[in-house]
Protein backbone atom coordinates (compact mmCIF):
# COMPACT_ATOMS: atom_id res chain seq x y z
CA UNK A 1 0.00 0.00 0.00
CA UNK A 2 1.41 3.38 -0.99
CA UNK A 3 1.20 6.59 0.99
CA UNK A 4 -1.29 8.03 -1.49
CA UNK A 5 -3.66 5.06 -1.30
CA UNK A 6 -3.43 4.97 2.50
CA UNK A 7 -4.21 8.68 2.68
CA UNK A 8 -7.20 8.27 0.38
CA UNK A 9 -8.54 5.34 2.41
CA UNK A 10 -8.14 7.22 5.69
CA UNK A 11 -9.78 10.33 4.23
CA UNK A 12 -12.71 8.25 2.98
CA UNK A 13 -13.03 6.61 6.41
CA UNK A 14 -12.99 10.01 8.11
CA UNK A 15 -15.62 11.36 5.76
CA UNK A 16 -17.87 8.33 6.18
CA UNK A 17 -17.53 8.29 9.96
CA UNK A 18 -18.22 12.03 10.23
CA UNK A 19 -21.30 11.64 8.05
CA UNK A 20 -22.50 8.66 10.12
CA UNK A 21 -21.95 10.48 13.40
CA UNK A 22 -23.70 13.64 12.26
CA UNK A 23 -26.80 11.86 10.93
CA UNK A 24 -27.66 10.07 14.18
CA UNK A 25 -31.12 11.35 15.22
CA UNK A 26 -31.50 12.38 18.84
CA UNK A 27 -34.43 13.62 20.85
CA UNK A 28 -35.14 17.34 21.19
CA UNK A 29 -33.83 17.52 24.80
CA UNK A 30 -30.53 15.75 24.17
CA UNK A 31 -27.17 17.35 23.63
CA UNK A 32 -25.88 16.21 20.23
CA UNK A 33 -23.29 13.52 20.81
CA UNK A 34 -21.56 14.51 17.57
CA UNK A 35 -20.33 17.66 19.28
CA UNK A 36 -18.09 15.38 21.34
CA UNK A 37 -17.46 12.42 19.08
CA UNK A 38 -16.32 14.16 15.89
CA UNK A 39 -13.40 16.00 17.55
CA UNK A 40 -12.43 12.86 19.48
CA UNK A 41 -12.46 10.69 16.35
CA UNK A 42 -10.59 13.38 14.44
CA UNK A 43 -7.95 13.61 17.18
CA UNK A 44 -7.51 9.83 17.26
CA UNK A 45 -7.10 9.56 13.51
CA UNK A 46 -4.77 12.56 13.45
CA UNK A 47 -2.65 11.05 16.23
CA UNK A 48 -2.43 7.71 14.44
CA UNK A 49 -1.45 9.41 11.18
CA UNK A 50 1.20 11.51 12.93
CA UNK A 51 2.62 8.38 14.57
CA UNK A 52 2.69 6.53 11.25
CA UNK A 53 4.37 9.43 9.46
CA UNK A 54 7.00 9.82 12.16
CA UNK A 55 7.70 6.08 12.29
CA UNK A 56 8.09 5.93 8.51
CA UNK A 57 10.34 9.01 8.53
CA UNK A 58 12.59 7.57 11.23
CA UNK A 59 12.91 4.25 9.40
CA UNK A 60 13.79 6.03 6.15
CA UNK A 61 16.37 8.21 7.92
CA UNK A 62 17.95 5.15 9.55
CA UNK A 63 18.24 3.52 6.13
CA UNK A 64 19.73 6.70 4.66
CA UNK A 65 22.32 6.90 7.46
CA UNK A 66 23.28 3.23 6.90
CA UNK A 67 23.69 3.88 3.18
CA UNK A 68 25.73 7.01 3.87
CA UNK A 69 28.03 5.12 6.25
CA UNK A 70 28.52 2.42 3.62
CA UNK A 71 29.34 5.06 1.00
CA UNK A 72 31.80 6.79 3.35
CA UNK A 73 33.49 3.45 3.99
CA UNK A 74 33.80 2.89 0.24
CA UNK A 75 35.26 6.37 -0.20
CA UNK A 76 37.76 5.74 2.59
CA UNK A 77 38.81 2.44 0.99
CA UNK A 78 39.28 4.09 -2.41
CA UNK A 79 41.31 6.93 -0.87
CA UNK A 80 43.55 4.42 0.94
CA UNK A 81 44.11 2.46 -2.27
CA UNK A 82 44.97 5.59 -4.24
CA UNK A 83 47.31 6.86 -1.54
CA UNK A 84 49.10 3.49 -1.57
CA UNK A 85 49.47 3.63 -5.34
CA UNK A 86 50.71 7.21 -5.16
CA UNK A 87 53.28 6.24 -2.53
CA UNK A 88 54.54 3.41 -4.78
CA UNK A 89 54.83 5.83 -7.70
CA UNK A 90 56.75 8.30 -5.55
CA UNK A 91 59.06 5.51 -4.41
CA UNK A 92 59.76 4.53 -8.00
CA UNK A 93 60.43 8.13 -8.99
CA UNK A 94 62.84 8.56 -6.06
CA UNK A 95 64.80 5.49 -7.17
CA UNK A 96 65.33 6.86 -10.69
CA UNK A 97 68.75 8.30 -11.43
Amino acid sequence: MTIESASLKISALLGASSLALQTVPLGPNHVPITAFLVPIVSALVGGLMAFAVLKTTVQKMEQDVRDMRRDMSDIYTLMREHMTKLAHMEGRMDNRP
